[in-house]
């Protein structure tokens, strides 16, 4: 068997079993619960084929810094594809009243997000279709960092207040002469 009849076979197994898949339309759903600070993460495989639309829902119970990386592995040897996902797309969506909104959105291979959230319920939306020979692998961390409320900021100030008074009041009392030397 030539090169040419190898590609050729590699290239109609390849279709069989991209469209043997083509049908197929998964969803998972991953369910983080109420977060605060620390970093949480996520990911699937997906196979040859698969389209699918993945969630991953999260709490937030105050006002926190959110920042999250999600990637879809991409893996080829001579320029055939073992590992991959295409059509990509991330999105960040807040849940109100009338269902979910989209915050943020992403449709690159590589999805970053940070934002300051305000209490409530968020989900990433994450999709794409399972290209690889092997099919497709993506990953994710959610990093969530508390933000301190106004009366800790207050209490901060204070506390920076009160050192810099002492150390102006010992300043000053290691300017005078000692007591002892001002009776001589």
């Amino acid at each position: 068997m030539t090169t040419k009849h190898a590609t050729r076979a590699v290239k109609l197994f390849s279709a069989v079993l991209l469209f043997a898949g083509a049908g197929a339309a998964h969803a998972a759903s991953d369910n983080l619960g109420a977060v605060s600070d620390g970093s949480y993460g996520f990911g699937r495989a997906v196979a040859f084929g698969e389209t699918f639309t993945d969630y991953v829902n999260f709490n937030l119970n105050t006002s926190s810094e959110v920042s999250s990386f999600i990637k879809s592995f991409d893996m080829s040897v001579f320029n055939f594809d073992l590992l991959g996902i295409d059509n990509f797309t991330t999105n960040l969506q807040h849940l109100s009243s009338s269902g979910y909104s989209t915050v943020s959105s992403l449709t690159s291979n590589v999805a970053s997000f940070d934002d300051l959230l305000s209490p409530g319920s968020y989900r990433f939306s994450i999709a794409g279709t399972g290209s690889g020979f092997f099919g497709g692998l993506y990953r994710g961390t959610l990093h969530v960092a508390a933000v301190p409320e106004a009366d800790t900021w207050v209490m901060l100030l204070m506390a920076f207040g009160i050192v810099v008074y002492q150390l102006r009041r010992k300043q000053r009392s290691l300017e005078q002469p000692p007591a002892a030397a001002l009776m001589a």
